[in-house]
């Protein structure tokens, strides 16, 4: 059986998510500001880390990868199409006026095709799905009912576009395929704002009219 913690990190409210199961092995998502912050939960449950995935590249959701790479050894799989932007984590951790607190940009072990449809990592079995638009290699994570949709939408809104390499057009067009791959009632887990419901979103959110 599969579980799942919300950590709300400590820059842009952005979500960390500790995907485990009941042998205490766990996959760590888009690790952000606040390594200790993180890093208790693991160690508090007793939790392995097998791997770090990121949704994309953006500093706000791998601050605190480099750390735990180091402390656990473990492995971080991110799309080939960030390339660009993780070399420049630095410049951006500049811009937003973080530099001191952003740590060092982490290194990646395996990057993931955009053509992929499966990870396997232990016993944790990943549909991925490309969902280009807010940034060139954005992907979502998908186990069981769980989709791990980083910045493509959001509870009543989506990810913005205007950053570098953000694609307005890219982001319509995942958001079609996106709203049209899974069942309603399965859980978004966004990376940042509050939890929701692809269904809850087709209702409510307005950036998601006309998309079924």
């Amino acid at each position: 059986m599969l579980h799942y913690k919300r950590i709300v990190t400590e820059f842009l409210d952005e979500n960390a998510y500790i995907l485990y199961n009941n042998h205490q092995d766990c996959i760590i998502i888009d690790p952000g500001f606040g390594f200790d912050l993180i890093n208790s939960f693991i160690t508090s449950n007793n939790l392995k880390p097998l791997a770090i995935l990121a949704t994309h590249a953006h500093f706000d959701h791998i601050a605190s990868a480099s750390k735990f790479i180091k402390e656990y050894n473990i492995d971080l799989y991110l799309c080939e199409h960030e390339r660009p932007i993780i070399e420049n984590f630095q410049k951006a951790a500049n811009f937003w006026g973080v530099a001191d607190i952003a740590g060092e940009s982490p290194k990646v072990s395996y990057w993931i095709n955009k053509d992929e449809k499966n990870l396997t990592i232990g016993d944790f079995n990943f549909s991925i799905i490309f969902n280009p638009g807010h940034s060139p290699g954005s992907l979502s994570f998908v186990i069981e009912d769980l989709v791990f949709c980083g910045d493509l939408i959001f509870k009543g809104s989506i990810g913005r576009t205007d950053l570098p390499l953000g694609s307005p057009i890219d982001m319509k067009q995942s958001l079609t395929f996106f709203v049209n791959s899974f069942k309603k009632d399965c859980k978004l887990l966004p990376g940042h704002r509050e939890e929701t419901t692809l269904s809850e979103e087709l209702k409510h959110n307005p950036f998601l009219k006309n998309e079924e």
